[in-house]
């Protein structure tokens, strides 16, 4: 069983009280989903409740055809919302009830048939068919389901740096992914001829998530093409495109994968999140900055074009920091977490174009007419479902957005040693990322031997296509630059905001400050690594030999030089004797004019 926050074995209380003489039904607050879409015996029935309150001492139960109670092994899942996931293996055929309730007290129920074989919808009409009908609608149930499917996906311990490659093989992995095979059209596995290819980077990432769930579960999906933004012109976005238009083939599945792989990911780009908080032509909305709006699903837009997709909260205790987990996918197509802080997460300086920042799909839903339509502002603002629309991220600058999610993320005043411990476990994740990008660009190097990566001309090193953009680092490299000095001033933040941390008696902020900054060092050498030198021995080193090497790591993003000057290492050292490949010297010369981007922690304007 995956790990989870709140997960526990509900084996040891009692399910509640079903019986066939009750009435049975479900709401929005509180929804029964399984899967698959035709249950079966030959396959297990999964069960997935999502409810908008916590329900502390409820318990999840099956009344089995033959009248038999069955108690379930649940994952439980923190909110908001609030899940909780199950299965059970070789259900008999006949009629069953799902219930979730607290002893007589049922808060949801659901009849479910399991039929003796699977079933499937028919074949599509080629160019007559959408690739999909809507069946049901976006609201509080599907939006928390939403939710607790992404969290479920990507769900492992705190302590863990996951990554998958591509997205596809995490979706086949039906320990992880609920709606696996969903559709019953071999869409997710085994059998990887019929199983749907998913190879988003970080401007696909998240549409493909929403796309794959809303055709799994017969919702709406909608996005749009836009024209991208500059420095100082935000990006503006067209007439939607929809799961309406005809299909491209008469196959369910192979119609998905052409609408995922050639309309959305020919359509949308990394500008298409970062459109004027308050235009309504838009994919994604902005959102209040609450935990129930800041949910697993919802995305985080940077202002250099970088999308995260939000995975999971991580409560604050009394000898541990809170946490905000992302996922975000890479232009190698490699899917890994990262967590909520300055030097991952970069918020708009104060006066540039707003638009970065925290934001939700914006709810399409089909009208009795048939055509779609997506929901405005000021509908969402309105809406029961919703409500969370808001501005309130953009109003008060760049650092109250840092201070606010501390707070959200950390309700609680900590210790100065205990946040800043926080934030160089944050700067290591980030950096041993970066050993996966580049060690896929030394194996590209190996597997194509005498072919160059060429170097792009100016701002455009930052967003190309082929192998430049799969295989250099310059946009992660600027993040990693900037993660390095958050962490480098963040003592600072102890005199900034004395409020926010809990100092021994007697201690002043300066004295705090100084402490942080004279311990930096050597906490930051307890913090190790390692990546291959060429000549194929294992080199260690330390957070701190990243941070006194910032310098070197402003040209380090080439894929054609050796590994020793991607990490920065001394040209007189030992280390750098095994270096045998070097960009060419007209990239280097170029590079050293653009070293000005880097030093000033800054994308170039546009």
């Amino acid at each position: 069983m995956m790990w989870t926050l709140a997960a526990t074995l509900m084996l040891a209380s009692p399910p509640p009280t079903i019986t066939t003489d009750v009435p049975c039904r479900d709401s929005l607050d509180v929804a029964i989903f399984v899967t698959p879409q035709y249950p079966n015996r030959r396959v297990p029935l999964r069960i997935h409740v999502v409810s908008e309150r916590p329900l502390p001492n409820a318990t999840l139960g099956a009344l089995a055809p033959d009248g038999t109670l069955v108690s379930l092994e649940v994952e439980r899942f923190g909110g908001p919302p609030w899940g909780w996931v199950a299965k059970v293996d070789n259900p008999a055929r006949g009629r069953w009830r799902i219930a979730i309730g607290d002893g007589d007290e049922l808060h949801a129920c659901q009849r479910v048939r399991v039929r003796s074989h699977g079933g499937a919808a028919p074949s599509l009409e080629k160019d007559v068919d959408p690739v999909w009908t809507p069946r049901i609608k976006w609201e509080r149930d599907t939006e928390n389901l939403f939710s607790l499917w992404v969290e479920h996906l990507f769900d492992t311990p705190p302590e863990e740096e996951p990554s998958w490659r591509p997205l596809h093989s995490i979706l086949r992995n039906e320990e992880r992914n609920f709606l696996y095979n969903h559709l019953n059209l071999g869409e997710d596995g085994p059998e990887a001829r019929r199983a749907l290819r998913m190879r988003p980077d970080c401007a696909d990432f998240p549409y493909h998530l929403r796309a794959y769930f809303a055709w799994k579960l017969g919702l709406p999906f909608a996005y749009r093409p836009c024209r991208r933004g500059r420095a100082t012109r935000p990006p503006r976005c067209g007439d939607f495109r929809s799961n309406l238009q005809p299909a491209k083939t008469d196959g369910r599945r192979s119609s998905f994968q052409i609408f995922a792989d050639r309309d959305i990911r020919g359509t949308v780009h990394s500008s298409s999140p970062r459109t004027l908080p308050a235009d309504n032509d838009t994919d994604f909305y902005p959102v209040a900055l609450t935990r129930n709006s800041v949910r697993p699903g919802a995305i985080f837009a940077d202002p250099y074009g970088h999308i995260l997709v939000v995975a999971k909260w991580v409560p604050q205790t009394a000898d541990r920091p809170g946490i905000l987990f992302a996922v975000d996918a890479q232009p190698d197509k490699t899917i890994g977490r990262r967590r909520f802080w300055r030097g991952s997460f970069l918020f708009p300086e104060d006066g540039a174009v707003t638009g970065a920042g925290f934001k939700r799909f914006r709810p399409i839903y089909k009208r009795r007419d048939g055509t779609l339509h997506a929901r405005t502002n000021a509908e969402i603002a309105r809406s029961r479902d919703y409500g969370d629309y808001s501005l309130e991220q953009w109003e008060r600058g760049k650092e109250a957005f840092y201070e606010a999610m501390d707070a959200l993320i950390n309700p609680a005043p900590m210790k100065p040693e205990t946040a800043f411990r926080s934030a160089l476990d944050a700067l290591t994740e980030q950096v041993r990322r970066r050993v996966l990008s580049v060690n896929a660009g030394e194996d590209w190097v190996r597997q194509h031997p005498g072919r160059l990566i060429e170097m792009p001309e100016g701002a455009r090193i930052f967003q190309t296509a082929g192998p430049w953009e799969e295989y250099s680092t310059p946009s992660r490299d600027l993040r990693l630059l900037i993660a390095m000095q958050t962490v480098i001033d963040y003592p600072s933040r102890v005199v900034r905001h004395p409020e926010r941390f809990v100092l021994a008696p007697g201690l002043q902020p300066d004295e705090a400050q100084a402490s942080l900054e004279e311990n930096l060092l050597s906490e930051a050498r307890k913090r190790r690594f390692s990546y291959h030198r060429s000549n194929g021995q294992e080199q260690e080193l330390s957070i701190a030999d990243v941070l006194e090497r910032r310098l070197a790591m402003e040209m380090a993003y080439h894929p054609m030089d050796c590994p020793e000057i991607r990490w920065g290492a001394p040209t007189s050292s030992e280390e750098y004797s095994a270096c045998q490949r070097h960009a060419s010297e007209e990239d280097r010369e170029r590079m050293g004019l653009y070293r000005t981007w880097f030093h000033e922690r800054r994308r170039p304007l546009r």
